[in-house]
């Protein structure tokens, strides 16, 4: 099947309809394609920091976000132990006067179906399902894409892999290079707003740093529900593939009650609401080093598949969506050969997504402080508030 005149993106997810609609908007045609047989989306609350939402703005979803999402007004740093608060950091209007655009946190499938609709409306886009890529021929003139049990062989000009951590289109180019386990854990889940403490239920993000681990929780869902994530390192319950681990509910509050054990009675209460949880062990690679990492030829690299991170900086989706801005920018340099299109896409990017990459490690290691760093850790806070957790670098940028 030939379509020369086309461009492929690898990958249905938030970065790869992120991907789509950007480009699409420049009137470029596009086929997305994804493994799976429907267009959804797993997890829980993710937050989009004011980068990415007026990258959303210019795309027209701004009143589509905001109906779902929520726009915390503050940001509150508690220790575990004694529930003291360290830290507390204005957000709302004050995010949207000093940046141009909110603080959001929505849940993640509300994002993603946004993307999706979105995208649907574009005609010159077209969603293959049950499409799981498994060879890449880069010839001279076109790139042969061949999929599992299917037989057809699609040819496009070029191709954008937003497949995820384990990318099938990085190892095309890259050769096998495996994710790095983290040693940490994340527990999530989802609470009905409702049935919480008053205190709770104030629009705000909620941060508890203990030894060896945080939790983090927001509202979503306009408010409905509370989107609650215990993050743990460990040196157990390691998964080898690195994928998504659905474990069983006695394994989880058996791990909780263990690691909480230390942390204040209303920590411990909070957690002890969930009935149902959902746990990942968190994979990353190496901050990036060169350009040549993100797009090599007619082939490029975009968000998890080019600079999977950790969630300690909340900056995941952020930069798979600042990822997609910035291709569509550079793809439209007409008078560009597609190689140099895509280099240049690279070179604009590689340098932030590796500083983020590389801010997200160090911040799981000052959330789980002990010893002298907590004392560090915990006196600047108590200095400068919540203000030192405040990032104008990556948040104007």
């Amino acid at each position: 099947m030939s379509m020369l005149n086309t461009l492929a993106v690898a990958g249905g997810g938030i970065g790869g309809l992120a991907t789509a609609l950007a480009l699409g908007q420049t009137g470029v045609r596009l086929n997305v394609y994804e493994q799976a047989d429907a267009f959804t989306e797993t997890g829980a609350g993710i937050g989009l920091g004011p980068n990415a939402m007026r990258v959303l703005d210019q795309w027209g979803l701004s009143s589509e976000l905001r109906s779902t999402g929520c726009i915390p007004e503050y940001l509150q740093s508690r220790r575990a132990d004694d529930g003291r608060i360290a830290g507390r950091l204005p957000m709302g209007q004050s995010y949207i006067e000093k940046y141009g655009a909110p603080y959001l946190t929505v849940h993640r499938a509300d994002l993603h179906q946004i993307l999706l609709e979105a995208v649907k409306k574009q005609a010159v886009t077209e969603l293959f399902l049950n499409h799981t890529l498994m060879a890449i021929d880069v010839r001279s003139q076109d790139i042969d894409l061949k999929f599992q049990e299917i037989n057809e062989s699609h040819q496009t000009m070029a191709l954008v892999g937003a497949d995820g951590l384990h990318s099938r289109v990085r190892t095309s180019i890259l050769g096998a290079d495996e994710p790095v386990s983290s040693g940490h854990w994340a527990y999530r889940a989802l609470l009905p707003m409702h049935s919480l403490p008053q205190t709770i239920q104030e629009s705000h993000i909620g941060i508890w740093m203990g030894k060896r681990l945080h939790v983090v929780h927001y509202p979503v869902r306009g408010g409905e529900f509370l989107n609650i994530v215990v993050l743990v390192e460990t040196t157990g319950h390691q998964s080898q593939a690195g994928w998504d681990v659905l474990r069983s509910t006695e394994q989880i509050n058996a791990d909780l009650k263990q690691v909480l054990q230390g942390c204040c009675n209303e920590l411990q209460a909070l957690i002890n609401r969930v009935e149902n949880w959902r746990a990942w062990c968190l994979f990353d690679r190496p901050p990036l080093q060169r350009a040549t990492q993100m797009a090599r030829g007619r082939v490029a690299l975009l968000g998890d598949a080019a600079h999977p991170m950790l969630p300690y900086l909340a900056q995941g989706a952020g930069m798979a969506i600042e990822d997609a801005a910035c291709l569509a920018v550079q793809w439209q340099r007409i008078d560009l050969p597609v190689e140099q299109r895509f280099l240049n896409y690279a070179q604009a990017r590689w340098q932030r997504v590796s500083r983020v990459q590389q801010r997200a490690r160090r911040n799981g290691t000052i959330f789980h402080a002990d010893g002298w760093l907590r004392l560090a850790r915990d006196t600047a806070l108590a200095l400068g508030g919540s203000y030192m957790i405040d990032l104008p670098w990556l948040y104007a940028g």
